[in-house]
């Protein structure tokens, strides 16, 4: 079969090709639930003729609200073989979001994966014109709510009326068809509906698949990342295109347990995680006997001179096998042993944490995409991989450097435009060439490298730029902090906000016999000063003097998505933060006019 075109061509494609007995694998009541490659395909059928029966016509916008499982994956691909878009909304999505996006999008049914989602959310549902109201199966939603079991008897009585109707509809289906709209949750204003065509989708999930070697059926991947973000959307397709088993984590907090139980070769990631797994080794160490822990940090500054573009001397190979038997073997185990590589996307790698896990054997591959790009736009290989860049292209994808550093991009992975929104549509295009709103430069190589947000760039007062994300990936290097955000813009030097790691500081606090009442009080103490005051030191060193962070505090809140300091996906509201420390950030450039 030639190479699919559209979603639908892909799943079909895939269930011919592949024959998958456990295609899709959750976990229910504790014990994974497997679907083979037929039984998804069944149930993708009579969820879109279910639809159909409900009223549902090519065209229409169906929102989806749940967790990822595998149920998300069948009620997102029967949505799209009905000929409908789908509008996927984070379940950690404000409801005011919500709102908006269930009203601009015009979707008119929607998904939800349990009986709390609705709770939480059905305020904003009834404001819209979403009268059409799904359940997941296994949940007990009340009156007013369709259960999965009902959709899928209609899908079932419409195909013995009307045999045909399915083919019809994955026959009606162009490449050129919407197939989503996802919305941006966006540091600033409102979100916007990023129309994704299958062409865009498609293109991406099959050029992905020509620059890495799958074994079919026998791989395994393990997803825990929403599929509400691109990111993690695109590779379910990539997973169903090359035929593998995927297997859906129960959570993040279940994350460690699952990779036990799965035993992934692959896995798909954002940097947060593997900087958790890492901390959380360091803890572990920090607990154990002097000998361990000097071991485990002779190991660290081992992996800390790993290159994995270059032959290393013998002496760091035989160095490194030394660590490998006494390391970095129970960093692999943690991950199930059987790890062949991570792909890691959605926000800046630390080259040094790439570096300790590359050479401990778990090769992290990080990549660069954006909702616009259908994401991916480049990532390393498994035998190209130059750690702190985002590698090279991948096939069929172009970019090119704007006069100023932005980075341009064109290919068939580039959205449509905005929904409902001419303006910004044009404002992100420079003919064909879509303006990421990123700043970086393409090597000698081939390699991506991305050095900021073009907006997110700071201008001292002096004349000066500085790169915040840099600094930031600096200062959480550091197992006590959790985030940080640096502020200079217009101003003259930079300062920074530390968010610390509560946990490890409770660990310090324990080792240290320091005792303290509340938060603030901990935050006086002055061994706690002096820790936090030789972690941006250990930053500065790194940085050119006008970088540098000349003052800074360590403050007692967190950054939550409930509390609108943070994206669905975790990126930072700087102008949200800011505002809400405004008082402290400009106690900083007082002191200083004062002298």
């Amino acid at each position: 079969m030639d190479a699919p075109r559209t979603l639908c061509e892909l799943l079909e494609k895939s269930v011919e090709s592949y024959k998958n007995p456990k295609m899709l694998n959750s976990k229910v009541r504790g014990t994974w639930e497997s679907l083979s490659s037929d039984q998804v395909y069944l149930s993708v059928k009579h969820v879109a003729l279910g639809l159909h029966s409900l009223g549902i016509v090519p065209g229409d916008r169906v929102a989806l609200y749940a967790d990822s499982s595998s149920y998300w994956t069948i009620a997102d691909l029967g949505i799209i073989q009905a000929g409908a878009a789908d509008v996927p909304i984070y379940v950690t999505q404000a409801l005011p979001d919500i709102e908006f996006i269930l009203k601009n999008s015009e979707a008119i049914c929607i998904f939800v994966g349990s009986k709390k989602l609705y709770e939480r959310a059905r305020g904003a549902i009834e404001k819209t014109k979403c009268k059409l109201v799904i359940g997941f199966p296994r949940e007990d939603f009340g009156s007013g709510v369709i259960e999965w079991s009902d959709l899928i008897a209609e899908g079932r009585n419409e195909e013995e009326v009307a045999p045909d109707k399915f083919e019809e509809f994955r026959g009606a289906a162009k490449e050129d068809d919407l197939a989503t709209i996802i919305y941006t949750s966006g540091t600033t204003g409102e979100p916007k509906g990023v129309m994704l065509s299958h062409k865009n989708l498609v293109s991406n999930a099959v050029d992905c698949a020509r620059i890495f070697t799958f074994n079919g059926i026998d791989d395994v991947a393990l997803s825990y990342l929403p599929p509400s973000h691109v990111f993690e959307r695109m590779i379910l397709y990539h997973y169903i295109n090359v035929g593998i088993q995927v297997y859906y984590a129960e959570s993040v907090d279940a994350l460690p347990k699952n990779m036990l139980e799965v035993r992934p070769h692959i896995m798909t990631t954002v940097p947060r995680m593997l900087e958790k797994a890492f901390e959380k080794a360091q803890t572990v160490v920090e607990n154990m006997q002097a000998y361990k822990k000097a071991l485990f940090k002779w190991a660290v500054n081992l992996a800390r001179e790993f290159d994995s573009e270059k032959k290393l001397p013998l002496g760091y190979r035989v160095k490194q096998r030394i660590a490998s038997f006494l390391v970095y073997k129970n960093l692999r185990a943690a991950f199930g042993g059987r790890i062949r590589f991570i792909i890691s996307g959605g926000a800046p790698l630390d080259p040094e944490l790439a570096r300790i896990f590359c050479a401990a054997g778990l090769p992290v591959l990080q990549g660069y995409g954006l909702t616009e790009t259908s994401p991916v736009i480049s990532v390393n290989r498994v035998a190209r991989n130059r750690i702190g860049s985002v590698g090279p292209l991948i096939p069929n994808v172009s970019v090119k450097i704007a006069g100023d550093g932005e980075i341009l991009v064109d290919g068939p992975n580039v959205m449509r435009g905005y929904y409902k929104n001419p303006g910004e549509t044009a404002a992100s295009f420079e003919g064909s060439w879509f303006k990421t709103g990123d700043i970086g430069h393409l090597d000698k190589d081939g390699f991506l490298f991305v050095t900021d947000r073009k907006k997110d760039l700071l201008k001292t007062s002096g004349g000066k730029f500085i790169a915040p994300q840099e600094i930031e990936t600096l200062l959480a290097r550091s197992l006590y902090v959790e985030k940080a955000i640096v502020i200079g813009d217009r101003r003259k030097f930079a300062s920074a906000l530390i968010f610390p790691n509560w946990d490890a500081l409770t660990g310090f606090t324990e080792k240290n016999e320091i005792s303290y009442s509340s938060r603030s009080d901990l935050l006086a103490n002055g061994k706690i000063k002096t820790l936090f005051s030789g972690i941006v030191e250990d930053a500065n060193s790194h940085l050119s003097q006008w970088e540098t962070i000349k003052k800074f505090a360590v403050v007692e809140g967190e950054l939550s998505v409930e509390a609108d300091y943070l994206t669905p996906t975790l990126k930072m509201k700087r102008r949200n933060v800011e505002g809400r420390y405004r008082d402290l950030i400009e106690s900083f450039y007082q002191e200083e006019q004062k002298r």
